[in-house]
């Protein structure tokens, strides 16, 4: 067990540092207006991907070990390789069509923007479903290596790219390549993957109706997603062009992607006490499930928030090169507005505790449609700070629309409370982070010592307010062990 939790926080930790040094290199080798048509690019494939093919890769993942206990799991996989690569081919085409036709992107050209596309849409369901497999299996070096060679794979082929042609293609080719390389896994879950069992269970079918029944929730949930998260890239680029882009999107990165690194680390601690205590699947068993959870969850989230909107001056100068930082003064937005999304997810908890996700549909809904808008109306005047503020007025009512959605739902309570008194605790750091660039000049040495200074403080108060749930957490473990 020891070994296990040790092999995938190493595992993970390599992985988050692998997008920290890549943040750094991006800015540090791309001008702004190539990692505007990056981040176009990375956005448009991402989109076609999770419409076309990423759905069919979580059922896969999700009947692998029926299929393998009936000795049927490499007959099935191959089906589905064939299916990614014919999907791929037709999304090439697709894209070389519209590009040929429509100015989008306008930096990258039909023909490489088609084959971006093929790259993309080829390594990324199979490394992912590669790898989702591996850990099933119980290979979790495995598993660990090849998700660490999609991600430092493709950032050493990226820079070696660039190096010979510096352009948004050469970039996205190499970071796409690491994927391709990394799809190797899927290949080695083929070749070990057969072990029938006697007396199997029913497995699930692998038809074009199960698949679609099971899919289309996560295909159109996922397109609304992308219009509240990802279409401001394409609305600021038609209001300030990509240059525009590439600065905003490199600094909500560094927002985004140090919030997500939270979060993830918060669900792999917590989850096993919310799911033993979903062992009372009655409805006073979900709303203390739900219950416990969000008074956790939110105030840790609320104070981590604090942490990045104190901090983000001093993160951004560490993870951002210097033609980049002119972003900084608005960053603090981006920062609350990762708050605000990170908090609403306890409604995708709670669809998991009611094993109901259709209350989740109403607020992506809801953003998909503010979210642009907000943006270009915003943006039209002042594109920079208008898309921070877009965006941050969309969430903001979102996370409205979550709280009666919740309590509609089941009967539970929020945290109001401690919600409080993290919001309180994390004063310090914003007062702090506010108050040290107007009266510092803020190196890079200045900016690791704050952030030391403020880490510590934030994580000395995160064990303050998690003890008494941690204390619970530890104990169910050993009795279970």
């Amino acid at each position: 067990m020891i070994r296990d939790v040790v092999v995938l926080g190493a595992g993970r930790a390599l992985q988050a540092l692998a997008g920290l040094v890549t943040i750094r290199v991006a800015t540090g080798l791309l001008p702004p207006e190539t990692m505007g048509y990056v981040a176009q690019t990375t956005s448009l494939v991402w989109l076609i991907c999770w419409i076309v093919v990423a759905p069919v890769g979580v059922y896969v993942a999700r009947a692998f070990l029926g299929w393998r206990n009936q000795g049927v799991a490499g007959q099935q996989l191959m089906r589905y390789l064939v299916f990614v690569m014919v999907a791929a081919a037709a999304s090439a085409i697709l894209v070389l069509a519209l590009r040929s036709s429509a100015s989008i992107i306008p930096g990258i050209s039909a023909v490489t923007l088609a084959v971006l596309t093929l790259l993309y849409l080829f390594g990324y369901p199979l490394q992912t479903a590669g790898t989702g497999c591996l850990i099933l299996l119980g290979r979790r070096i495995s598993y660990v290596a090849f998700g660490n060679l999609a991600v430092w794979g493709g950032l050493l082929l990226a820079v070696v790219l660039f190096r010979f042609f510096s352009s948004a293609e050469s970039w996205l080719a190499g970071v796409f390549l690491g994927n391709v390389v990394a799809a190797s896994a899927f290949f080695l879950v083929m070749r070990i993957a057969e072990k029938p069992a006697e007396n199997a269970p029913g497995s699930l079918p692998f038809t074009w109706r199960a698949v679609f029944m099971f899919a289309w929730p996560q295909l159109l949930t996922s397109a609304l997603w992308w219009s509240q998260s990802q279409s401001y890239r394409f609305v600021l680029g038609e209001l300030g062009g990509p240059a525009l882009v590439g600065l905003f999107a490199a600094g909500y990165t560094v927002c985004a992607g140090t919030m997500q690194t939270m979060e993830t680390l918060f669900n792999e601690i917590y989850n096993p006490k919310l799911y033993r205590t979903l062992a009372d699947h009655g409805q006073a068993g979900q709303v203390q499930a739900w219950n416990d959870y969000a008074s956790a969850y939110l105030p840790a989230i609320v104070l981590f928030g604090a942490f990045l909107v104190g901090m983000i001056p001093f993160l951004a100068n560490v993870l951002l090169a210097e033609q980049y930082r002119v972003i900084v003064p608005i960053l603090f937005i981006p920062a609350l507005t990762e708050t605000l999304r990170a908090m609403y997810t306890v409604l995708n908890t709670m669809g998991v505790v009611k094993l109901d996700m259709r209350i989740t549909v109403p607020p992506v809904i809801a953003g998909a449609i503010l979210s642009p808008l907000l943006v270009y109306v915003l943006g039209s005047s002042n594109p920079l700070l208008g898309t921070a503020a877009g965006l941050l007025l969309a969430y903001l009512a979102v996370f409205l629309i979550v709280i009666p959605i919740t309590r509609s739902a089941l009967p539970i309570r929020w945290p109001i409370g401690r919600i409080l008194v993290a919001a309180l605790t994390g004063l310090p750091m914003i007062i702090l982070g506010q108050l040290l660039p107007r009266m510092l000049n803020t190196t890079l040495a200045i900016s690791v010592v704050v952030l030391a200074i403020g880490a510590l403080y934030m994580a000395g108060a995160q064990y303050v307010l998690a003890r008494p749930w941690l204390g619970r957490v530890f104990r169910l473990d050993k009795g279970i062990r």
